[in-house]
């Protein structure tokens, strides 16, 4: 079987990059750049997605998209960072946090994106009204939000190594993104704080950010603009 990966950098695609470098799978990675995504995605997915793999076995071609869907389909082929090993006990805190990360975390990330970049796109003599716009759905729900669900996170972290439990499984792969992009605001959290530091430990980890070109530089400043 042969994977090819179409990564967009310093996207949430890095997950993927750093999750084939946790298995040491052989992999063709294919970088597109932001500046180039307006005039050409080159992604293979109908909707241009991104993360997208392909999958080449026996000649033919399969295309898979979203984040959690390679991750679990991955997982079932090559299970080490998946549910199998993992303790009764820890279960339900793998399927909570896998599931939690994409439908509740990452939308309210987005959503801070989305209100910022309408104001950034407004003509300026009106863009004082996407403006308040954002303030008013920021301080009426958003920073509250994610206020409750850092300090929600902390807590879970302040008694578990990983989000499963005492092994690193797809949920510490999926939750670093958004955690990362929320640190930068929220660094009182000392567990979580504690938590990504373990992870830069990691040489896989490390590994994939080479190969992604990730800049950090350029990732802290497109989340801290949006708040």
């Amino acid at each position: 079987m042969q994977i090819r990966l179409f990564h967009l950098q310093n996207s949430h695609s890095q997950r993927i990059i750093w999750f084939l470098e946790e298995l040491g799978l052989n992999y063709e990675l294919i970088i597109k750049y932001h500046s180039d995504v307006d005039e050409n995605k080159n992604s293979p997915h109908q909707l241009s997605k991104f993360p997208t793999i392909e999958i080449i076995e026996q000649g033919e071609i399969s295309i898979l998209a979203e984040t959690s869907a390679i991750l679990d389909y991955l997982s079932h082929l090559h299970p080490q960072l998946g549910q199998n090993n993992l303790l009764s006990q820890h279960l339900q805190n793998f399927y909570y946090w896998k599931n939690y990360c994409e439908a509740t975390f990452i939308p309210d990330l987005v959503l801070k994106q989305i209100f910022h970049q309408i104001a950034q796109r407004t003509p300026f003599p009106i863009r004082f009204i996407p403006k308040l716009l954002k303030y008013g759905f920021d301080q009426g729900y958003l920073n509250q939000s994610l206020q409750q669900q850092m300090n929600m996170i902390d807590k879970h972290l302040e008694d578990h190594l990983w989000f499963a439990g005492d092994q690193f499984t797809i949920a510490d792969i999926l939750m670093w993104f958004p955690l990362l992009a929320c640190s930068q605001n929220y660094s009182q959290f000392k567990h979580i704080q504690r938590y990504l530091i373990q992870i830069e430990n990691r040489p896989a980890f490390k590994n994939a950010l080479i190969k992604g070109q990730w800049s950090a530089s350029t990732f802290n400043t497109y989340w801290t603009i949006a708040w």
